[in-house]
């Protein structure tokens, strides 16, 4: 609902008084290239946040372009949820993208968004209950500090606790624990009853604190599932696609869930697209009635143009050598950034996997609150840095084909902006034009 021309751009990020001043205007992105945006003032940034983490191969990826160019030119529009016309080039990209994960995750369903099918794959593991006769296991348990999206369930999931006093009351029957707190997650279950839980939810890498599945972790809960019969969804919306050198944390731990939610990186951000891929068991059961039918899906799930950018990322990726460039390049950057540490007072710690880093920052025994955390955002930002702050954690998610030069240049901007919010450096500059690798 507009009230004016000022509310035709209406974010949580943006406000009037912005927007009449001119400054949204001047921070406006008009271009992009590699791991670098400009904004309307000329000023270009490193982009070390990927645009919403999910740009993974860079600005100006032409192969992407490209394929989507041409699926325009050939078959702009189609849709698969009714009437079994899918478009061809759908039907391919699900065989191809299947056949990157290992059995049996062998069915794939479409749809926009994260948040859209992280909602979808408790309303099918829902529904595989009611098909079974089990109607009563409705329960999902997820993590504190977990990120599933916003809207409808997805929002219950995220175990944001803001969010929920904000937008309550929320989806009914989701429940959480601490994260990677096992033994608090077992007592759960046998406080509700296995017999009233359909699925646990997780991130095998949660993104808010980048805070990694302790070793062993994963395994565990797969017993757990396993032992009582709940099915195990994994959301790797954001670790998915290479972001952790690999395509999927949990194939490479070789613990499968029932059900692997992906986005972000699936068309490097180039298309609005997701997919939630099911095991040969949970697609047997939702269609082992035929009285019983699914009932979810949007018009644009599955658009061509989505396939054809999805089946380009999976070109880039075929050969593997960009999953390993994500290993070294990363293990650099953490290694940058530990030396860092050494020497900053403000870092306390180091983690992560591939290009998905965090660096937790503490005052001493203190963690900076949100005012302090928003000042380090900003200082980066004026030092010609883009990245995202959390909690207390200074979260990395640059572009895939970030060079070591650029990762260098990511340690040596970070430092200046937190010497500057500590009161240790000069104000921090950024780069009216960055230097290309």
């Amino acid at each position: 609902m507009l009230r004016d021309p000022h509310d035709a751009l209406w974010y949580n990020s943006i406000t009037a008084e912005a927007v009449a001043d001119g400054r949204i205007a001047r921070t406006a992105v008009t271009q992009g290239k590699g791991c670098w945006v400009q904004d309307g003032t000329g000023t270009w940034y490193l982009d070390a946040r990927a645009g919403m983490w999910n740009t993974t191969l860079g600005y100006q990826a032409e192969r992407v372009v490209e394929a989507m160019c041409a699926q325009l030119r050939r078959l702009p529009v189609a849709q698969v949820i009714r009437y079994q016309e899918p478009p061809d080039v759908g039907l391919e990209y699900a065989r191809r993208l299947v056949a990157t994960l290992p059995d049996p995750l062998n069915h794939v369903r479409f749809g926009s968004t994260g948040s859209q099918l992280t909602s979808a794959a408790v309303l099918l593991s829902r529904f595989v209950r009611k098909v079974r006769g089990e109607p009563g296991r409705t329960k999902v348990i997820a993590f504190t500090n977990g990120y599933h999206g916003t809207g409808g369930i997805a929002s219950a999931l995220t175990g944001e606790r803001q969010a929920h006093a904000l937008q309550a009351p929320l989806a009914p029957d989701v429940h959480h624990v601490k994260p990677w707190n096992l033994d608090a997650l077992a007592a759960m279950v046998d406080r509700h009853g296995p017999e009233k839980i359909t699925a646990v939810i997780v991130e095998p890498i949660m993104g808010t604190d980048v805070l990694a599945a302790p070793e062993g972790a994963l395994r565990r809960l797969r017993d757990l599932c396993d032992r009582h019969g709940i099915h195990l969804i994994a959301d790797e919306v954001t670790t998915g696609f290479g972001r952790t050198g690999a395509m999927s944390v949990m194939a490479a731990q070789a613990v499968l869930p029932d059900l692997l939610i992906l986005g972000k990186g699936i068309t490097s951000g180039y298309f609005p697209l997701a997919a939630l891929v099911a095991t040969d068991a949970i697609f047997d059961e939702a269609i082992s009635r035929p009285e019983y039918v699914f009932p979810h899906g949007c018009t644009a799930d599955g658009h061509p143009v989505g396939m054809a950018a999805g089946l380009a990322v999976l070109d880039e990726l075929a050969d593997g050598s960009l999953f390993a460039h994500v290993r070294a390049v990363g293990e650099r950057l953490r290694g940058r950034l530990r030396e860092l540490a050494a020497t900053h007072r403000l870092i306390h710690d180091v983690r992560g996997e591939g290009l998905m880093i965090g660096v937790e920052l503490r005052d001493g025994d203190e963690r900076p609150g949100a005012q302090t955390m928003t000042a380090v955002r900003l200082a980066c930002q004026e030092a010609g840095l883009l990245l995202t702050t959390t909690n207390n954690t200074v979260v990395l998610m640059p572009p895939l084909m970030l060079t070591e030069t650029e990762a260098d240049e990511i340690v040596n901007r970070l430092g200046a902006a937190l010497a500057r919010v500590a009161g240790d450096g000069p104000r921090p500059e950024a780069s009216s034009t960055p230097e290309w690798p």
